[in-house]
C-alpha cells in the first residue's frame, strides 16, 4: 500500500489534485451540453461519486488478500488506493441509470462526458507519478524523469507517466474537436475515446513495474483492457452494419 502525505491530518495532494481536475472536467462537460447545463452538472456529480466507489472496490477486488487482513483501511481513500477499471465501468453503469432515470438521450449523453474523462485521465497518470504508481523501468537517458517509487528510492526512470497523461489528453481532445466524415450516432465519439483510453492504459501497463498482483503474467488491468477494446470493436462493428 502506499500511503500519501497527508495535509490538514486527512486530505492528501493526490486527492486535492484529482478533486480540482473533475471540477475542472465537470465544468467543461456542462459548458459543452448545450441548454442542460444544470442537469449535466448534476448529473455529473453523480457520476463522478459512484466512478469513486467503484474505483475504491476495484482496488479493493484486486488487493482481497491485503484487505482481508486490514478491513480498517477499506474507507480510508487517503491512503491511495484506485483502480481505474472499476472507475471506468461504474461510470458506465452511472450514466446507464441516469439514461433510464431522467430518460435522458444515452448516446448524448455518453458523449456529453468526454472532457469529463479526459482531463481525469491525465490527472490520473501525473499524480500517480506524485504519488509512486504507475511508473516503468529505471533508465540513464535525458528522457527518465525522477520517480519515488513503492519501496521509498527515487530513480530516474521511463517517463511512463507523461507518456500516458499527454496520449490521454490528445487523444480525447481529437476525438471531441475532430470532425466526422458522415453522421454517426450519437455515442460513437464516446465509443471511440473510452476505447482509445483504455488502449493507451492496457499498452502502457505492459510496461509497468509497480507491484500489482499479476494474472497468467499480465496485470489485471491489460485483461480488462482487451476484453474492453474487443466490446468497443464489436459495438462500433455493429454501428457500421445499421448505418
Amino acid at each position: 500500500m502506499i500511503t500519501q502525505p497527508l495535509i490538514g491530518g486527512f486530505l492528501t495532494t493526490y486527492a486535492i489534485i484529482l478533486s480540482l481536475s473533475a471540477a475542472l472536467g465537470l465544468g467543461l462537460s456542462s459548458w459543452l451540453s448545450g441548454d442542460d447545463k444544470n442537469f449535466s452538472l448534476d448529473a455529473g456529480l453523480g457520476v463522478l461519486l459512484i466512478s469513486l466507489l467503484g474505483a475504491r472496490i476495484g482496488f479493493i477486488i484486486r488487493n482481497l488478500p491485503y484487505f482481508i487482513d486490514q478491513p480498517g483501511e477499506i474507507p480510508q481513500l487517503w491512503l491511495g488506493g484506485l483502480s481505474w477499471p472499476g472507475a471506468l465501468i461504474a461510470a458506465g453503469a452511472a450514466i446507464l441509470g441516469v439514461h433510464l432515470i431522467w430518460k435522458e438521450p444515452l448516446g448524448e449523453l455518453a458523449d456529453s462526458y468526454l472532457p469529463l474523462l479526459g482531463v481525469l485521465s491525465m490527472a490520473i497518470w501525473l499524480t500517480g507519478w506524485g504519488a509512486g504508481i504507475g511508473y516503468g523501468p529505471q533508465v540513464s537517458g535525458w528522457f527518465g524523469i525522477l520517480v519515488k517509487d513503492s519501496f521509498g528510492m527515487t530513480l530516474k526512470r521511463f517517463p511512463l507517466p507523461i507518456i500516458g497523461a499527454t496520449l490521454s489528453g490528445l487523444w480525447i481532445a481529437s476525438t471531441i474537436l475532430f470532425p466526422l466524415k458522415r453522421k454517426r450516432k450519437p455515442g460513437f465519439r464516446a465509443a471511440i475515446g473510452v476505447g482509445g483510453i483504455v488502449l493507451i492504459n492496457g499498452i502502457i501497463s505492459i510496461f509497468r513495474i509497480d507491484p500489482a498482483p499479476l494474472f497468467g503474467g499480465f496485470r489485471w488491468e491489460s485483461w480488462f483492457s482487451l476484453g474492453f477494446l474487443l466490446a468497443v470493436t464489436a459495438y462500433l462493428f455493429l454501428q457500421k452494419e445499421n448505418s
